[in-house]
C-alpha cells in the first residue's frame, strides 16, 4: 500500500477506547495548553488583522461558526483562519518537532464540531489522528524540507489538519487516504518571514487548518486523489524534500510510537528553539548578580541556530523578528529576567538592543538539539558559562504542570481566577461537554 492509504487506515483504526492512558493524558493537556494560551492571546495585536481579513473573506452577517473571542459568526472558512490565528498568537502553543500541530488543530476541530454539531466523543481521537499523522511525517521529513525553506507546521499541519478532519467526521479508508492526498497537494508554506521579522507565517496555521479541512471536505464529496501523493514523482517527498524518504519507516511506529509523546509546551513566549537560552540567560544572570555584560557567545545545534531569523541582532520593529532572535531574547533575559509577550514588545530599549549587537549565534555540532552553551563576559573581566541540557521530555508536561503553566500566564495577563476552573472542567470531561462550553470560555473573556 501506499504512504497515505497505510495513513489512512491507522486514522481510521483509532478509537478512544484502544488509546494508552499517557496518550489520553497527553491529549488533555495539549488541550489545556492550547485553549489556554489561546485565551490569554486575544489582545495579541494580529489576532485583530485575521479577524478583519475572516469577516471580508465572509461577511459580517451571521454564520455557523464562532469567531472565538470576537464574539462574532461568520463561514466556517473564516473562523478556521481566524481562531487558529489566536490560538498561534502568543507562540507558547505546543510544539512536535518543529511543527505547531495544537494550534492548527484545535480551532479547526471546535469550529467543526460546532457547524456540523457533532458529538463530544470524537474530539480527543480526530486530535489524536492529526497529531500522530502530522507527527510521523514531521519527525522523518522535517530536517529536509527545513533546509529547502519550507515551515514545518505549515507543511504537516495542513496534512495533520485533514487527517483530524476525516476521523471527526467519519470518513471510511478510502476517502480518508483521498483527504491526505488532496492535503500533501494543498500544502506549502516558507520560512521566509522569520528572516524580515514579518507576519505571514502568524496566519500559516490558519490557511493549513483551511487547507486540511477542504481536502477532507473535498474527499468526503468524492474527490479522486493520488494514492502515490507522498511517493510519486512530483508528489510530496520529492518537492519538498527534494529526495525520496522512506514510507515504509515513516507509519512503521504508528500506534507503537506516539508523536504525543514528543508535544512540547513553552515556558516563555518566544520560539521553541529559544526556550533553552531564555533559561541559560535567566541561570547566567543570577551567577553574575548584576554585573554590566561586555560580550556574550550562545552556542546551539546547526539545525536551530541556523533557522531562519535566529541570528538577528536589529534593529528590531516587530514582535516577530523579537520573539525568533536569539540574541535578542538573550539580551532581554540577561537585563530584565523572564520575558512576557509585553516584554518583547519593547523594540526600543536601548540597553538590550546593544547587548543584543554583542551576543554572537554559533552554530555548534556537539551541542545537542533543545540545548545550549552561553559564555558571559562582565565589564570586570569575570566569565560566566551554562551549559542548558534540555530534551523533549524536560517540556512534556502532564495535566498538573500544564494547568500551573496556565495559571501562571493568566496571571500576568490580568484573566479572572474563575477562567482556569472553568477551563480544566472542560479539559476533565473532554468527551461530555458540548464543544460549546468552550466556546462560552471565549465569550466570557
Amino acid at each position: 500500500m501506499s504512504l497515505v492509504e497505510n495513513l489512512a487506515e491507522f486514522v481510521v483504526s483509532l478509537s478512544a477506547s484502544t488509546l494508552p492512558d499517557r496518550i489520553h493524558e497527553r491529549a488533555r493537556a495539549c488541550v489545556l495548553n492550547g485553549v489556554g494560551m489561546a485565551l490569554a492571546g486575544t489582545r495579541v495585536s494580529h489576532v485583530a488583522t485575521a479577524r478583519r481579513a475572516a469577516l471580508a473573506m465572509e461577511g459580517s452577517a451571521s454564520g455557523p461558526a464562532s469567531v472565538l473571542g470576537e464574539g462574532k459568526r461568520t463561514g466556517i472558512a473564516g473562523a478556521v483562519l481566524a481562531n487558529a490565528t489566536l490560538f498561534h498568537a502568543r507562540t507558547q502553543d505546543d510544539t512536535c518537532g518543529a511543527a505547531h500541530f495544537g494550534a492548527t488543530l484545535l480551532p479547526l476541530l471546535i469550529n467543526l464540531l460546532e457547524v456540523r454539531r457533532l458529538p463530544p466523543a470524537v474530539l480527543l481521537p480526530a486530535l489524536v489522528a492529526g497529531y500522530e499523522v502530522g507527527g510521523a511525517l514531521e519527525v522523518h521529513c522535517a530536517a529536509s524540507s527545513s533546509r529547502n525553506g519550507f515551515r514545518a507546521s505549515s507543511l504537516y499541519g495542513t496534512v495533520a489538519a485533514a487527517a483530524a478532519a476525516a476521523k471527526a467526521i467519519g470518513l471510511g479508508t478510502r476517502e480518508t487516504a483521498a483527504a491526505i492526498a488532496n492535503a500533501m497537494s494543498f500544502a506549502g508554506g516558507s520560512v521566509a518571514a522569520f528572516s524580515e521579522g514579518s507576519d505571514e507565517w502568524r496566519y500559516q496555521l490558519g490557511t493549513a487548518a483551511l487547507a486540511g479541512l477542504q481536502a477532507a471536505c473535498l474527499a468526503e464529496a468524492g474527490s479522486r486523489s493520488a494514492r502515490s501523493a507522498a511517493e510519486a514523482r512530483g508528489g510530496f517527498f520529492e518537492i519538498f524534500c527534494r529526495e525520496m524518504m522512506d514510507a515504509r519507516a515513516i507509519t512503521a511506529g504508528l500506534g507503537a510510537e506516539w508523536a504525543l509523546d514528543r508535544v512540547m509546551f513553552k515556558p516563555f513566549p518566544v520560539c521553541a528553539f529559544n526556550q533553552g537560552p531564555v533559561q541559560a540567560a535567566l541561570e547566567v544572570s543570577s551567577r553574575i548578580a548584576g554585573a554590566s555584560i561586555v560580550e556574550g557567545e550562545l552556542r546551539m545545534n546547526p539545525a536551530e541556530a541556523t533557522y531562519a531569523g535566529m541570528d538577528f541582532k536589529g534593529p528590531f520593529s516587530t514582535l516577530s523578528a523579537t520573539l525568533m532572535s536569539a540574541p535578542f531574547c538573550v539580551a532581554r533575559t540577561l537585563i530584565h529576567g523572564a520575558p512576557s509577550i509585553a516584554d518583547m514588545q519593547q523594540f526600543g530599549d536601548t540597553e538590550v538592543n546593544a547587548l543584543a549587537r554583542r551576543i554572537d549565534l554559533v552554530a555548534d555540532a556537539n551541542i545537542p538539539r533543545l540545548c545550549c552553551e552561553l559564555n558571559i563576559t562582565t565589564a570586570a573581566g569575570a566569565h560566566a558559562c551554562v551549559r542548558m541540557v534540555r530534551q523533549a521530555a524536560d517540556y512534556s508536561y502532564g495535566i498538573d504542570a500544564t494547568e500551573e503553566l496556565i495559571e501562571a500566564v493568566f496571571q500576568v495577563e490580568g484573566i479572572d481566577d474563575a477562567m482556569l476552573p472553568k477551563l480544566v472542567r472542560f479539559v476533565e470531561n473532554i468527551d461530555r461537554f458540548n464543544i460549546v462550553y468552550v466556546i462560552y470560555l471565549f465569550r466570557s473573556r
